[in-house]
Protein backbone atom coordinates (compact mmCIF):
# COMPACT_ATOMS: atom_id res chain seq x y z
CA UNK A 1 0.00 0.00 0.00
CA UNK A 2 2.90 2.43 0.91
CA UNK A 3 4.14 1.84 -2.39
CA UNK A 4 1.23 2.83 -4.14
CA UNK A 5 0.77 5.86 -3.02
CA UNK A 6 4.51 6.73 -4.42
CA UNK A 7 3.26 7.90 -7.48
CA UNK A 8 0.73 10.02 -6.92
CA UNK A 9 2.98 11.98 -4.26
CA UNK A 10 5.56 12.35 -6.93
CA UNK A 11 3.28 13.59 -9.72
CA UNK A 12 1.98 15.63 -7.52
CA UNK A 13 5.34 17.00 -6.56
CA UNK A 14 6.81 17.84 -9.84
CA UNK A 15 3.37 19.54 -10.29
CA UNK A 16 4.11 21.85 -7.81
CA UNK A 17 7.87 22.40 -8.62
CA UNK A 18 6.65 23.36 -12.46
CA UNK A 19 3.46 25.92 -11.18
CA UNK A 20 6.39 27.46 -9.10
CA UNK A 21 8.84 27.64 -11.96
CA UNK A 22 5.81 29.21 -14.35
CA UNK A 23 5.01 31.77 -12.21
CA UNK A 24 8.65 32.82 -11.16
CA UNK A 25 8.33 35.07 -14.28
CA UNK A 26 11.64 37.56 -15.19
CA UNK A 27 10.62 40.12 -17.79
CA UNK A 28 13.50 42.45 -18.77
CA UNK A 29 13.37 44.91 -21.60
CA UNK A 30 16.18 46.14 -24.12
CA UNK A 31 16.67 48.30 -26.41
CA UNK A 32 19.11 48.55 -28.85
CA UNK A 33 19.39 52.95 -28.96
CA UNK A 34 18.81 55.34 -26.15
CA UNK A 35 18.90 58.27 -28.73
CA UNK A 36 17.21 58.52 -32.23
CA UNK A 37 16.15 60.91 -34.57
CA UNK A 38 12.76 61.58 -35.66
CA UNK A 39 11.41 59.15 -38.73
CA UNK A 40 14.39 56.29 -37.50
CA UNK A 41 13.23 53.49 -36.23
CA UNK A 42 14.14 51.68 -32.75
CA UNK A 43 14.09 47.81 -32.01
CA UNK A 44 12.60 46.51 -28.73
CA UNK A 45 13.69 43.28 -27.29
CA UNK A 46 10.81 41.65 -24.71
CA UNK A 47 12.75 38.58 -22.69
CA UNK A 48 10.49 36.45 -20.68
CA UNK A 49 12.64 33.93 -18.37
CA UNK A 50 9.79 31.44 -17.88
CA UNK A 51 6.45 31.05 -19.36
CA UNK A 52 4.03 33.75 -20.10
CA UNK A 53 0.91 33.88 -19.21
CA UNK A 54 -1.04 35.29 -22.31
CA UNK A 55 0.30 37.97 -24.99
CA UNK A 56 2.18 41.20 -24.08
CA UNK A 57 -0.23 44.22 -22.71
CA UNK A 58 1.04 47.18 -25.63
CA UNK A 59 -1.94 49.17 -25.14
CA UNK A 60 0.15 51.73 -23.08
CA UNK A 61 3.19 51.75 -25.62
CA UNK A 62 1.34 52.40 -28.71
CA UNK A 63 0.49 56.05 -27.31
CA UNK A 64 3.82 57.57 -28.25
CA UNK A 65 5.26 54.71 -30.18
CA UNK A 66 3.95 53.03 -33.67
CA UNK A 67 4.41 48.82 -33.56
CA UNK A 68 5.60 48.50 -37.06
CA UNK A 69 6.75 44.87 -36.99
CA UNK A 70 6.12 42.29 -33.86
CA UNK A 71 8.09 38.74 -33.91
CA UNK A 72 8.42 35.75 -31.36
CA UNK A 73 10.95 33.10 -30.53
CA UNK A 74 11.28 30.58 -27.81
CA UNK A 75 14.00 28.58 -26.49
CA UNK A 76 13.85 25.34 -24.46
CA UNK A 77 16.78 24.03 -22.14
CA UNK A 78 17.10 20.75 -19.85
CA UNK A 79 20.31 20.63 -18.05
CA UNK A 80 21.00 18.50 -15.43
CA UNK A 81 16.92 17.44 -14.80
CA UNK A 82 16.30 20.50 -14.69
CA UNK A 83 14.17 21.96 -17.43
CA UNK A 84 14.32 26.13 -18.44
CA UNK A 85 12.19 27.96 -21.18
CA UNK A 86 12.40 31.40 -22.66
CA UNK A 87 10.60 33.73 -25.00
CA UNK A 88 11.76 36.83 -26.63
CA UNK A 89 9.27 39.37 -28.22
CA UNK A 90 11.07 41.47 -30.91
CA UNK A 91 9.21 44.92 -31.86
CA UNK A 92 9.93 47.33 -34.39
CA UNK A 93 8.90 50.60 -33.26
CA UNK A 94 8.51 54.30 -34.51
CA UNK A 95 8.11 57.32 -32.71
CA UNK A 96 5.04 59.40 -33.13
CA UNK A 97 6.58 62.75 -31.43
CA UNK A 98 9.86 64.63 -30.72
CA UNK A 99 11.41 64.85 -27.20
CA UNK A 100 12.20 62.50 -25.16
CA UNK A 101 9.18 59.55 -24.63
CA UNK A 102 9.15 56.48 -22.50
CA UNK A 103 8.51 52.84 -23.35
CA UNK A 104 6.80 52.23 -20.59
CA UNK A 105 6.19 49.18 -18.16
CA UNK A 106 5.29 45.75 -20.85
CA UNK A 107 3.28 43.54 -18.58
CA UNK A 108 2.48 40.27 -19.17
CA UNK A 109 -0.91 39.69 -16.64
CA UNK A 110 0.85 41.00 -13.43
CA UNK A 111 4.66 40.55 -14.53
CA UNK A 112 5.85 43.63 -15.92
CA UNK A 113 9.47 45.10 -17.23
CA UNK A 114 10.86 48.31 -16.08
CA UNK A 115 10.21 51.42 -18.25
CA UNK A 116 13.12 52.86 -20.59
CA UNK A 117 13.28 56.51 -21.59
CA UNK A 118 14.24 57.11 -25.23
CA UNK A 119 15.47 60.73 -26.63
CA UNK A 120 13.79 61.43 -29.79
CA UNK A 121 14.96 64.80 -31.89
CA UNK A 122 14.03 66.64 -35.14
CA UNK A 123 14.81 65.12 -38.62
CA UNK A 124 16.96 68.05 -40.62
CA UNK A 125 15.34 70.29 -42.35
CA UNK A 126 15.27 69.93 -46.51
CA UNK A 127 17.99 72.78 -46.94
CA UNK A 128 20.40 71.10 -44.06
CA UNK A 129 19.54 67.86 -45.26
CA UNK A 130 23.47 66.41 -46.29
CA UNK A 131 24.12 63.76 -44.14
CA UNK A 132 20.51 62.64 -44.07
CA UNK A 133 20.54 58.68 -45.63
CA UNK A 134 16.96 59.60 -46.80
CA UNK A 135 14.70 62.69 -47.48
CA UNK A 136 10.97 62.76 -48.72
CA UNK A 137 10.12 65.96 -50.44
CA UNK A 138 6.60 67.22 -52.08
CA UNK A 139 5.91 70.59 -53.79
CA UNK A 140 2.67 71.98 -55.84
CA UNK A 141 2.36 74.50 -58.80
CA UNK A 142 0.74 76.94 -58.43
CA UNK A 143 -0.29 77.87 -55.42
CA UNK A 144 -3.62 79.59 -56.47
CA UNK A 145 -5.96 78.13 -59.49
CA UNK A 146 -9.33 78.72 -60.66
CA UNK A 147 -12.16 75.75 -60.28
CA UNK A 148 -11.63 72.72 -62.37
CA UNK A 149 -7.73 73.75 -63.47
CA UNK A 150 -5.18 71.56 -62.91
CA UNK A 151 -2.30 71.37 -60.32
CA UNK A 152 0.52 69.89 -60.72
CA UNK A 153 1.77 67.94 -57.98
CA UNK A 154 5.46 66.49 -57.20
CA UNK A 155 7.07 64.05 -54.86
CA UNK A 156 10.76 63.03 -54.68
CA UNK A 157 12.64 60.50 -52.29
CA UNK A 158 16.05 61.57 -52.02
CA UNK A 159 18.53 58.39 -50.63
CA UNK A 160 22.02 57.69 -50.60
CA UNK A 161 22.04 54.15 -48.68
CA UNK A 162 20.16 51.52 -49.88
CA UNK A 163 16.49 50.65 -49.73
CA UNK A 164 15.76 47.36 -48.55
CA UNK A 165 11.54 47.92 -48.90
CA UNK A 166 9.11 50.72 -48.97
CA UNK A 167 5.52 52.29 -49.14
CA UNK A 168 4.34 55.96 -49.81
CA UNK A 169 0.69 56.76 -49.41
CA UNK A 170 -1.49 58.63 -52.16
CA UNK A 171 -2.24 62.32 -51.96
CA UNK A 172 -5.95 62.58 -50.90
CA UNK A 173 -6.76 66.41 -51.38
CA UNK A 174 -9.27 67.80 -48.18
CA UNK A 175 -11.67 70.84 -48.06
CA UNK A 176 -12.51 70.59 -51.52
CA UNK A 177 -13.47 67.77 -53.66
CA UNK A 178 -10.39 66.65 -56.63
CA UNK A 179 -9.81 64.49 -58.81
CA UNK A 180 -6.16 62.84 -58.76
CA UNK A 181 -4.27 61.55 -61.86
CA UNK A 182 -1.10 60.13 -61.62
CA UNK A 183 1.29 60.97 -64.48
CA UNK A 184 2.90 57.98 -65.94
CA UNK A 185 6.03 55.93 -64.58
CA UNK A 186 8.12 57.02 -61.76
CA UNK A 187 11.43 59.13 -62.72
CA UNK A 188 15.63 58.08 -61.75
CA UNK A 189 17.74 60.58 -61.62
CA UNK A 190 20.71 61.56 -59.75
CA UNK A 191 20.85 65.35 -57.86
CA UNK A 192 23.47 66.81 -55.25
CA UNK A 193 22.16 68.24 -51.93
CA UNK A 194 25.39 70.40 -50.02
CA UNK A 195 28.44 68.14 -51.72
CA UNK A 196 26.13 64.68 -50.76
CA UNK A 197 24.82 62.92 -54.21
CA UNK A 198 21.32 61.59 -53.71
CA UNK A 199 19.72 58.76 -55.85
CA UNK A 200 16.17 60.27 -56.86
CA UNK A 201 12.74 58.88 -57.39
CA UNK A 202 10.40 61.24 -58.33
CA UNK A 203 6.38 60.92 -58.35
CA UNK A 204 4.30 63.14 -60.34
CA UNK A 205 0.31 63.89 -60.24
CA UNK A 206 -2.26 66.01 -61.69
CA UNK A 207 -5.15 67.62 -59.39
CA UNK A 208 -8.32 68.81 -60.32
CA UNK A 209 -10.26 70.42 -57.88
CA UNK A 210 -13.81 70.60 -58.65
CA UNK A 211 -15.16 73.37 -56.52
CA UNK A 212 -13.74 76.53 -55.04
CA UNK A 213 -12.19 77.52 -50.89
CA UNK A 214 -9.18 76.24 -49.32
CA UNK A 215 -7.76 73.02 -50.59
CA UNK A 216 -5.30 71.50 -48.04
CA UNK A 217 -2.86 68.18 -49.32
CA UNK A 218 -2.14 66.33 -46.15
CA UNK A 219 1.43 65.37 -45.28
CA UNK A 220 2.77 61.97 -47.20
CA UNK A 221 4.12 59.31 -45.60
CA UNK A 222 6.81 56.69 -46.54
CA UNK A 223 7.47 53.53 -44.47
CA UNK A 224 10.30 51.53 -45.60
CA UNK A 225 13.56 49.63 -44.71
CA UNK A 226 17.02 50.99 -45.38
CA UNK A 227 20.75 48.77 -45.50
CA UNK A 228 22.73 49.39 -41.99
CA UNK A 229 24.84 46.49 -41.30
CA UNK A 230 24.45 44.38 -39.14
CA UNK A 231 23.12 45.07 -35.31
CA UNK A 232 22.91 43.55 -31.82
CA UNK A 233 19.56 42.73 -32.72
CA UNK A 234 20.43 41.74 -36.81
CA UNK A 235 23.37 39.64 -37.10
CA UNK A 236 22.89 39.17 -40.40
CA UNK A 237 21.53 42.40 -41.40
CA UNK A 238 18.22 40.96 -43.25
CA UNK A 239 15.65 42.84 -41.69
CA UNK A 240 17.58 46.39 -42.58
CA UNK A 241 16.20 49.30 -40.12
CA UNK A 242 12.82 50.93 -40.40
CA UNK A 243 12.19 54.40 -41.61
CA UNK A 244 10.04 56.50 -41.70
CA UNK A 245 9.44 60.30 -43.42
CA UNK A 246 7.18 62.39 -43.65
CA UNK A 247 6.66 65.64 -45.82
CA UNK A 248 5.18 68.85 -45.31
CA UNK A 249 1.65 69.51 -45.66
CA UNK A 250 0.42 72.16 -48.50
CA UNK A 251 -2.43 74.51 -48.72
CA UNK A 252 -3.69 75.52 -51.94
CA UNK A 253 -6.38 77.89 -52.40
CA UNK A 254 -8.98 77.16 -55.17
CA UNK A 255 -10.74 80.24 -56.91
CA UNK A 256 -14.12 80.77 -57.71
CA UNK A 257 -15.72 81.02 -62.05
CA UNK A 258 -15.72 83.84 -63.44
CA UNK A 259 -18.65 85.75 -62.80
CA UNK A 260 -18.81 86.48 -66.93
CA UNK A 261 -19.31 82.49 -67.71
CA UNK A 262 -22.49 83.23 -68.68
CA UNK A 263 -23.34 79.93 -70.52
CA UNK A 264 -19.73 79.60 -72.57
CA UNK A 265 -18.33 75.93 -72.31
CA UNK A 266 -16.10 75.96 -69.01
CA UNK A 267 -12.35 74.89 -70.13
CA UNK A 268 -9.80 76.36 -68.09
CA UNK A 269 -6.56 75.39 -70.39
CA UNK A 270 -2.56 76.37 -69.91
CA UNK A 271 -3.31 75.87 -74.06
CA UNK A 272 -5.87 75.06 -77.05
CA UNK A 273 -5.60 74.52 -80.30
CA UNK A 274 -8.73 73.77 -82.88
CA UNK A 275 -8.09 72.05 -86.29
CA UNK A 276 -10.10 71.22 -89.18
CA UNK A 277 -9.06 69.32 -91.92
CA UNK A 278 -11.06 71.60 -94.24
CA UNK A 279 -9.16 74.68 -93.89
CA UNK A 280 -6.28 73.75 -96.00
CA UNK A 281 -7.30 71.29 -98.44
CA UNK A 282 -11.18 71.82 -99.22
CA UNK A 283 -12.79 69.24 -100.56
CA UNK A 284 -15.27 69.38 -104.34
CA UNK A 285 -18.56 68.68 -102.89
CA UNK A 286 -21.24 67.52 -105.23
CA UNK A 287 -25.04 67.45 -104.79
CA UNK A 288 -26.43 64.51 -102.71
CA UNK A 289 -22.91 63.14 -101.39
CA UNK A 290 -21.64 62.82 -98.09
CA UNK A 291 -18.34 64.62 -97.29
CA UNK A 292 -16.56 64.23 -93.60
CA UNK A 293 -15.39 67.16 -91.82
CA UNK A 294 -13.03 66.54 -88.77
CA UNK A 295 -12.41 68.79 -86.03
CA UNK A 296 -9.61 68.22 -83.64
CA UNK A 297 -9.66 70.13 -79.94
CA UNK A 298 -6.34 69.61 -78.09
CA UNK A 299 -6.55 71.41 -74.31
CA UNK A 300 -3.15 71.55 -72.31
CA UNK A 301 -4.04 71.27 -68.43
CA UNK A 302 -7.90 70.27 -69.40
CA UNK A 303 -9.03 66.30 -68.99
CA UNK A 304 -11.04 65.10 -72.04
CA UNK A 305 -13.89 64.69 -70.25
CA UNK A 306 -14.14 68.66 -69.75
CA UNK A 307 -14.03 69.06 -73.46
CA UNK A 308 -17.21 69.66 -75.12
CA UNK A 309 -18.85 68.62 -78.44
CA UNK A 310 -18.35 70.58 -81.49
CA UNK A 311 -21.15 71.74 -83.61
CA UNK A 312 -21.30 73.18 -86.71
CA UNK A 313 -23.50 75.86 -87.94
CA UNK A 314 -24.78 74.83 -91.56
CA UNK A 315 -26.48 76.99 -94.23
CA UNK A 316 -29.93 76.11 -96.28
CA UNK A 317 -28.43 73.67 -98.99
CA UNK A 318 -26.39 71.92 -95.98
CA UNK A 319 -27.38 69.15 -93.55
CA UNK A 320 -25.05 67.57 -91.03
CA UNK A 321 -24.95 64.25 -89.29
CA UNK A 322 -22.15 64.78 -86.03
CA UNK A 323 -20.52 61.50 -85.35
CA UNK A 324 -20.19 60.34 -81.31
CA UNK A 325 -16.69 61.93 -80.31
CA UNK A 326 -13.62 60.56 -79.49
CA UNK A 327 -11.89 61.59 -76.57
CA UNK A 328 -8.47 60.33 -74.79
CA UNK A 329 -5.92 62.10 -72.41
CA UNK A 330 -2.59 62.05 -72.86
CA UNK A 331 -0.23 61.81 -70.21
CA UNK A 332 3.05 64.32 -69.75
CA UNK A 333 5.52 64.87 -67.05
CA UNK A 334 3.98 68.77 -67.33
CA UNK A 335 0.65 67.79 -67.13
CA UNK A 336 -2.20 66.09 -68.99
CA UNK A 337 -3.61 66.93 -72.49
CA UNK A 338 -7.52 66.37 -73.12
CA UNK A 339 -7.64 65.47 -76.68
CA UNK A 340 -11.03 65.23 -78.70
CA UNK A 341 -11.84 64.29 -82.19
CA UNK A 342 -15.04 65.19 -83.91
CA UNK A 343 -16.57 64.05 -87.38
CA UNK A 344 -19.20 65.33 -88.87
CA UNK A 345 -20.98 64.28 -91.87
CA UNK A 346 -21.98 67.25 -93.97
CA UNK A 347 -24.32 66.40 -97.76
CA UNK A 348 -25.34 70.00 -99.79
CA UNK A 349 -28.57 69.23 -101.16
CA UNK A 350 -28.63 72.23 -103.78
CA UNK A 351 -25.85 73.21 -105.68
CA UNK A 352 -24.53 76.59 -105.80
CA UNK A 353 -21.76 78.85 -104.16
CA UNK A 354 -21.88 78.83 -100.56
CA UNK A 355 -20.15 79.83 -97.54
CA UNK A 356 -19.63 77.75 -94.15
CA UNK A 357 -19.39 80.00 -91.33
CA UNK A 358 -16.45 80.74 -88.85
CA UNK A 359 -16.16 78.40 -86.08
CA UNK A 360 -14.90 80.00 -82.40
CA UNK A 361 -14.37 78.74 -79.24
CA UNK A 362 -14.09 80.67 -76.08
CA UNK A 363 -11.55 79.07 -73.04
CA UNK A 364 -10.29 80.22 -69.80
CA UNK A 365 -6.39 81.14 -70.10
CA UNK A 366 -5.50 79.54 -66.65
CA UNK A 367 -2.12 81.61 -66.80
CA UNK A 368 -3.24 84.84 -67.98
CA UNK A 369 -6.70 84.98 -66.27
CA UNK A 370 -8.68 85.92 -68.98
CA UNK A 371 -10.82 84.56 -71.54
CA UNK A 372 -9.65 83.61 -75.18
CA UNK A 373 -11.64 82.59 -78.60
CA UNK A 374 -10.26 79.18 -80.76
CA UNK A 375 -11.15 80.57 -84.18
CA UNK A 376 -11.61 78.68 -87.45
CA UNK A 377 -12.12 81.00 -91.00
CA UNK A 378 -15.45 80.72 -92.79
CA UNK A 379 -14.87 78.39 -95.49
CA UNK A 380 -15.87 79.17 -99.45
CA UNK A 381 -17.41 76.48 -101.31
CA UNK A 382 -18.39 74.83 -104.55
CA UNK A 383 -20.78 72.91 -104.81
CA UNK A 384 -21.46 70.57 -107.89
CA UNK A 385 -25.18 69.45 -109.62
CA UNK A 386 -25.46 65.44 -109.15
CA UNK A 387 -24.02 63.57 -112.48
CA UNK A 388 -27.81 62.94 -114.43
CA UNK A 389 -29.95 65.51 -112.36
CA UNK A 390 -31.34 68.67 -113.65
CA UNK A 391 -29.18 72.10 -113.01
CA UNK A 392 -30.23 74.19 -110.03
CA UNK A 393 -31.64 77.86 -110.28
CA UNK A 394 -28.72 79.43 -109.81
CA UNK A 395 -26.68 78.10 -113.01
CA UNK A 396 -29.80 78.29 -114.97
CA UNK A 397 -29.62 81.90 -116.02
CA UNK A 398 -25.74 81.06 -117.48
CA UNK A 399 -27.47 78.68 -119.26
CA UNK A 400 -29.82 79.69 -120.76
CA UNK A 401 -27.98 83.06 -121.83
CA UNK A 402 -25.27 80.36 -123.96
CA UNK A 403 -28.35 79.03 -125.69
CA UNK A 404 -29.54 82.23 -127.29
CA UNK A 405 -26.01 82.95 -128.44
CA UNK A 406 -26.13 79.26 -130.31
CA UNK A 407 -29.43 79.95 -132.03
CA UNK A 408 -28.96 81.30 -135.66
CA UNK A 409 -31.26 83.85 -136.28
CA UNK A 410 -32.15 86.84 -138.59
CA UNK A 411 -34.28 88.96 -136.74
CA UNK A 412 -32.66 91.38 -134.15
CA UNK A 413 -36.07 90.47 -131.98
CA UNK A 414 -34.75 87.57 -129.61
CA UNK A 415 -38.24 86.23 -129.57
CA UNK A 416 -38.70 85.47 -133.28
CA UNK A 417 -35.16 83.39 -133.45
CA UNK A 418 -36.76 81.25 -130.20
CA UNK A 419 -40.10 80.48 -132.00
CA UNK A 420 -39.09 79.26 -135.25
CA UNK A 421 -36.93 76.07 -133.74
CA UNK A 422 -39.97 75.54 -131.49
CA UNK A 423 -42.23 75.70 -134.41
CA UNK A 424 -40.41 73.12 -136.14
CA UNK A 425 -40.57 70.78 -133.21
CA UNK A 426 -44.60 70.54 -132.74
CA UNK A 427 -44.31 69.79 -137.03
CA UNK A 428 -41.49 66.91 -136.42
CA UNK A 429 -42.21 65.62 -133.87
CA UNK A 430 -39.08 62.59 -134.01
CA UNK A 431 -37.56 60.31 -131.99
CA UNK A 432 -36.81 62.26 -128.94
CA UNK A 433 -40.96 62.83 -127.51
CA UNK A 434 -41.02 59.01 -127.49
CA UNK A 435 -37.51 59.02 -125.65
CA UNK A 436 -39.16 61.61 -123.32
CA UNK A 437 -42.29 59.67 -122.65
CA UNK A 438 -40.33 56.54 -122.07
CA UNK A 439 -38.41 58.37 -119.22
CA UNK A 440 -41.18 59.99 -117.55
CA UNK A 441 -43.20 56.90 -117.34
CA UNK A 442 -39.43 55.21 -115.97
CA UNK A 443 -39.45 57.86 -113.18
CA UNK A 444 -43.30 57.48 -112.57
CA UNK A 445 -42.60 53.57 -112.06
CA UNK A 446 -39.22 54.34 -109.47
CA UNK A 447 -41.41 56.58 -107.71
CA UNK A 448 -44.00 54.20 -107.04
CA UNK A 449 -41.10 51.58 -106.09
CA UNK A 450 -39.98 53.84 -103.43
CA UNK A 451 -43.42 55.16 -102.17
CA UNK A 452 -44.54 51.49 -101.43
CA UNK A 453 -41.20 50.62 -99.94
CA UNK A 454 -40.98 53.73 -97.56
CA UNK A 455 -44.91 53.17 -96.62
CA UNK A 456 -43.12 49.70 -95.30
CA UNK A 457 -40.72 50.96 -93.24
CA UNK A 458 -42.73 53.38 -91.83
CA UNK A 459 -45.79 50.28 -90.74
CA UNK A 460 -42.50 48.55 -89.09
CA UNK A 461 -41.37 51.60 -87.22
CA UNK A 462 -44.80 52.06 -86.07
CA UNK A 463 -44.69 48.26 -85.14
CA UNK A 464 -41.53 48.63 -83.16
CA UNK A 465 -41.59 51.91 -81.39
CA UNK A 466 -42.40 50.68 -78.22
CA UNK A 467 -39.79 48.18 -77.89
CA UNK A 468 -36.95 49.62 -76.01
CA UNK A 469 -33.65 48.46 -77.44
CA UNK A 470 -30.80 46.95 -75.25
CA UNK A 471 -28.92 50.29 -75.85
CA UNK A 472 -31.11 52.33 -74.32
CA UNK A 473 -31.64 49.90 -71.28
CA UNK A 474 -27.42 49.74 -71.15
CA UNK A 475 -27.18 53.48 -71.35
CA UNK A 476 -29.98 53.62 -68.56
CA UNK A 477 -28.36 51.31 -66.12
CA UNK A 478 -25.05 53.19 -66.69
CA UNK A 479 -26.99 56.46 -65.87
CA UNK A 480 -28.47 55.14 -62.72
CA UNK A 481 -25.21 53.97 -61.44
CA UNK A 482 -23.71 57.32 -61.90
CA UNK A 483 -27.09 58.81 -60.20
CA UNK A 484 -26.54 56.41 -56.63
CA UNK A 485 -23.29 56.59 -56.28
CA UNK A 486 -23.76 60.89 -56.33
CA UNK A 487 -21.27 61.44 -59.18
CA UNK A 488 -22.26 64.58 -60.78
CA UNK A 489 -19.68 64.43 -63.46
CA UNK A 490 -20.59 61.28 -64.37
CA UNK A 491 -24.05 61.30 -64.53
CA UNK A 492 -23.74 64.46 -66.56
CA UNK A 493 -22.10 62.36 -69.28
CA UNK A 494 -24.08 59.30 -68.97
CA UNK A 495 -27.12 61.85 -69.65
CA UNK A 496 -25.65 63.05 -72.95
CA UNK A 497 -24.85 59.34 -73.95
CA UNK A 498 -28.83 57.95 -72.76
CA UNK A 499 -30.33 61.44 -74.99
CA UNK A 500 -28.34 60.77 -77.95
CA UNK A 501 -29.45 57.04 -77.97
CA UNK A 502 -33.06 58.60 -77.38
CA UNK A 503 -32.99 61.23 -79.87
CA UNK A 504 -30.51 60.59 -82.65
CA UNK A 505 -31.89 62.64 -85.10
CA UNK A 506 -32.23 65.93 -83.17
CA UNK A 507 -30.12 68.70 -83.31
CA UNK A 508 -29.47 68.89 -79.60
CA UNK A 509 -30.13 65.53 -78.22
CA UNK A 510 -29.31 66.97 -74.40
CA UNK A 511 -32.06 69.59 -74.75
CA UNK A 512 -34.59 67.38 -76.62
CA UNK A 513 -34.34 65.29 -73.02
CA UNK A 514 -34.95 68.57 -70.94
CA UNK A 515 -38.14 69.69 -73.16
CA UNK A 516 -39.66 65.93 -73.11
CA UNK A 517 -39.61 65.02 -69.05
CA UNK A 518 -41.95 66.08 -66.47
CA UNK A 519 -40.96 69.49 -64.88
CA UNK A 520 -40.07 67.57 -61.69
CA UNK A 521 -37.50 65.79 -64.08
CA UNK A 522 -36.28 68.92 -65.56
CA UNK A 523 -35.71 70.36 -62.08
CA UNK A 524 -33.36 67.80 -60.99
CA UNK A 525 -31.38 68.63 -64.06
CA UNK A 526 -31.47 71.79 -63.43
CA UNK A 527 -29.82 71.13 -60.25
CA UNK A 528 -27.36 68.97 -61.34
CA UNK A 529 -25.83 71.52 -63.85
CA UNK A 530 -26.13 74.19 -60.84
CA UNK A 531 -24.15 71.66 -59.04
CA UNK A 532 -21.13 71.38 -61.69
CA UNK A 533 -21.33 74.94 -62.47
CA UNK A 534 -21.63 76.79 -59.12
CA UNK A 535 -19.13 78.87 -58.23
CA UNK A 536 -19.82 77.68 -54.76
CA UNK A 537 -18.52 74.14 -55.06
CA UNK A 538 -21.59 72.80 -53.64
CA UNK A 539 -22.16 69.46 -52.99
CA UNK A 540 -24.80 67.18 -55.20
CA UNK A 541 -27.28 64.05 -54.26
CA UNK A 542 -28.78 62.28 -56.74
CA UNK A 543 -31.29 60.65 -54.85
CA UNK A 544 -34.02 62.45 -56.04
CA UNK A 545 -33.14 62.58 -60.12
CA UNK A 546 -32.76 58.69 -59.51
CA UNK A 547 -36.70 58.40 -58.08
CA UNK A 548 -37.24 60.42 -61.60
CA UNK A 549 -35.45 58.27 -63.81
CA UNK A 550 -36.69 55.47 -62.71
CA UNK A 551 -40.53 56.76 -62.80
CA UNK A 552 -40.14 58.03 -66.67
CA UNK A 553 -40.33 55.48 -69.45
CA UNK A 554 -39.61 57.67 -72.42
CA UNK A 555 -40.32 54.73 -75.11
CA UNK A 556 -43.67 53.77 -73.83
CA UNK A 557 -45.27 56.96 -74.63
CA UNK A 558 -48.05 56.58 -76.82
CA UNK A 559 -48.42 58.91 -79.68
CA UNK A 560 -51.45 60.67 -81.85
CA UNK A 561 -51.66 58.13 -85.15
CA UNK A 562 -52.22 61.34 -86.79
CA UNK A 563 -49.18 63.46 -85.88
CA UNK A 564 -46.55 64.33 -87.91
CA UNK A 565 -43.43 62.69 -87.24
CA UNK A 566 -41.13 63.44 -84.55
CA UNK A 567 -38.24 65.32 -87.07
CA UNK A 568 -40.81 67.73 -88.04
CA UNK A 569 -42.48 67.85 -84.03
Amino acid sequence: MVNGWRIPFFVLGFLFLWINTVAAINVQAVADRDRIASGDSLQLQLRVDGSPDGDPDLTELKKNWDVLRQSESSQMQILNGKVSRSVVYRLTLMPKATGTLLIPEVCFATDCSRPILIGVAKTLDKGDGAGEPLILETEVNPLKIVSQGQLLFKVRLLRHVDLLDGQLNEPQPTGVAAVVKKLGDDRSYETRRNGQLYQVIERNYAIFPQGSGQMQIPALQFDGSIATGRTRFDRFGQQGQRVRRTSQALQVEILPLPADLNRRPWIPAVALELQDDWQQHPPKLTVGEPATRTLRLSARGVLSAQLPDLRLTVPDGFKSYPDQPKRDDAMELNGIIGRLEQKIALVPTRAGHYSLPAVDLDWWDVAASRWRTAHLDPLELDVAPAAGGTVSTSTAPQTQQQGKLSIPTSSPVGGAAVSAPLQASETTPGFWPWLSLGMALGWLVTLVFFWRIRRRKNTSLKNTSKEVAPDEKAARQILLRAVEQNDPQATRQALVLWSRILYPAAVGPYEQLCAKVPVVFAQELHALDRALYSSTGSSWNGQNLAVQLKNWQPLQVTKNADSLPELYS
